[in-house]
């Protein structure tokens, strides 16, 4: 048996698709971890018209029904102003809600929102330990430095 993991993040710069991209290979090396959902390959297959309403329509209900079949939400924190992501506060938001475990992976290991910090039920940044840990019986680890 194997987890199915929820991949959450910005990808709206090279640096964010790159971390992105080293997380998931990540994951993949974790014999813990199953499939794999990641919005920014595994949603709008049929390739609609980016923000037509049909568009949004889709991939709202594709990331939905990731979410939904998650055992575990891996949301990496990236926060910079500039490139803030709003999707993936709703993801961490939504599995918080429907008690489906968070792991939050924080790069630069700064400080983090109070309300994410005391939602996740991991908190981790260092890449390696991703594949090592146990996504099937998920330990928890909760964030102990400075929030805001």
């Amino acid at each position: 048996m194997a987890a199915n993991i929820y991949l959450a993040a910005p990808f709206f710069n090279d640096d964010q698709i790159q971390r992105l991209q080293a997380v998931e290979q990540t994951l993949k090396t974790n014999p813990s971890v199953g499939n794999i959902f990641v919005p920014m390959n595994d949603t709008n297959a049929t390739g609609l018209e980016i923000g037509t309403p049909q568009w949004r329509n889709l991939v709202y209900h594709e990331d939905l029904a990731g979410l939904e079949n998650a055992d575990v939400v891996v949301a990496i924190y990236d926060y910079e102003a500039e490139n803030s992501d709003p999707g993936t506060m709703f993801e961490i938001g939504f599995a918080v809600a429907n008690k489906i475990p968070v792991l939050v992976y924080y790069e630069n290991h700064q400080r983090v929102n109070l309300m994410i910090a005391q939602g996740l039920h991991y908190y981790c940044h260092q890449l390696a330990e991703l594949s090592q840990l146990n996504f099937i019986d998920l330990p928890e680890k909760p964030f102990t430095g400075e929030v805001f």
